[in-house]
């Protein structure tokens, strides 16, 4: 896959040019996916430009990430999707509950946890961002509700 067709499929999809940049710059290669697999280790937050391509156009998932103006870039070590919004905050990044996300809204079982990836992966470095969309959700809920 190179940078130019990625990034043309990536615009097509609504993705603001500087996600396009960070998508490039952050995705995985194939060899760092086949490393997470082969130690048995969770995969890098962001997959390759390939497998971007594959879980929101193939979306084997049945989830209908473009229907609901999602691009999906990754998984969480439990499994959540990661997606980039490209309908109502183009380039924030958004956590999917995998409970629940065949049988409810996508956009209600989903929750905004950066403005933007780079943001996401500074707070996964420092080891201070959310581990799946449970966390996140319970760090966002206002007190005593």
């Amino acid at each position: 896959m190179t940078a130019r067709k990625f990034a043309k499929w990536a615009s097509s999809r609504g993705m603001p040019e500087g996600t396009i940049e960070d998508l490039l710059r952050y995705a995985a290669t194939p060899e760092e996916m086949q490393e997470a697999i082969d130690q048995e280790e969770p995969a890098p937050p962001v997959d390759t430009l390939e497998g971007i391509i594959e879980m929101t156009d193939k979306d084997p998932m049945g989830i209908s990430p473009r229907a609901n103006g999602f691009v999906l870039i990754g998984a969480c070590p439990n499994g959540d999707p990661i997606a980039i919004d490209v309908a109502d905050e183009p380039g924030s990044v958004w956590y999917i509950g995998h409970e629940t996300m065949s049988s409810e809204p996508l956009r209600e079982v989903s929750i905004r946890v950066a403005g933007d990836l780079t943001e996401m992966l500074s707070g996964m470095a420092e080891g201070t961002f959310p581990y799946d969309s449970y966390e996140a959700k319970e760090r966002l809920r206002p007190p005593g509700s």
